[in-house]
């Protein structure tokens, strides 16, 4: 798959309010060309964290298909460590997010 445009910040915020609310273990991705980042709401908290890939299931991926690729890995990755952002409320991670805080 060829890199994705990135997303306008304004682009991403209203895909974002349109998601919400989010449901339980639901997710918005994001990143620049490709997905490297989710907003997810924990215990009322919106966070933002890495996408991360478990090793054994591209392993796993690779070894039935014959084949893996970046959308692959996009794909299969899930919230990760470290919280690199987080709010009380939505419209607070969309304040901290228009300041400047994100993107990196």
């Amino acid at each position: 798959m060829a890199p994705r445009p990135i997303e306008p910040l304004d682009a991403f915020i209203a895909r974002l309010r349109r998601a919400s609310p989010l449901a339980p273990g639901a997710q918005v991705r994001f990143g620049r060309h490709h997905f490297s980042h989710a907003v997810v709401v924990e215990d009322g908290r919106w966070r933002v964290r890495p996408l991360v890939l478990d090793r054994a299931k591209a392993d796993a991926f690779l070894q039935e298909r014959g084949y893996f690729m970046p959308e692959n890995a996009e794909d299969l990755s899930e919230p990760g460590d470290p919280v690199e952002l987080e709010a009380d409320s939505l419209e607070g991670l969309i304040m901290l997010l228009k300041a400047g805080q994100w993107p990196r």
